[in-house]
């Protein structure tokens, strides 16, 4: 027993093995990136219009895309415009808000962006906003 106790005054150097939190670090850093989720906006390839008067949207909400040839998406899935509203009311319901982001491409036709947003409104969303981009407008 008495070769395990240190005399008084001998002192030992301190070890410290870093290499055990070096790993925990690192297969800490791997499961996060594993476990992100990176969720595009928009399915479709969009370039939207730009606006001195854009803002950020406070609150949650659900984004209907309008591709340049007509297409909409909501979801990630592409609909018609008839399968808007049950689609717009059931992605509500889902996400539990009322606020609908419509997010047009810049060269979509007025009639069909205001078709969209009637169609919104009909789904059941409160609130029906256009995106764009912040600034000057082009």
């Amino acid at each position: 027993m008495s070769r395990w106790r240190r005399r008084r005054g001998e002192a030992r150097p301190l070890e410290l093995n870093v290499i055990p939190l070096v790993d925990v670090v690192f297969f800490l850093l791997i499961f996060y990136v594993m476990s992100t989720v990176f969720e595009r906006e928009t399915a479709l390839a969009l370039e939207r219009p730009a606006s001195a008067q854009a803002r950020a949207v406070a609150s949650d909400f659900v984004a209907v895309a309008i591709a340049a040839d007509g297409r909409i998406a909501v979801a990630g899935r592409s609909l018609e415009l008839a399968e808007l509203p049950t689609a717009v009311a059931a992605a509500l319901a889902a996400r539990r808000t009322a606020t609908v982001v419509v997010i047009p491409d810049q060269r979509v036709p007025i009639g069909t962006l205001l078709a969209v947003m009637d169609a919104c409104s009909a789904g059941g969303a409160a609130e029906v906003e256009v995106a764009a981009v912040a600034g000057a407008a082009r």
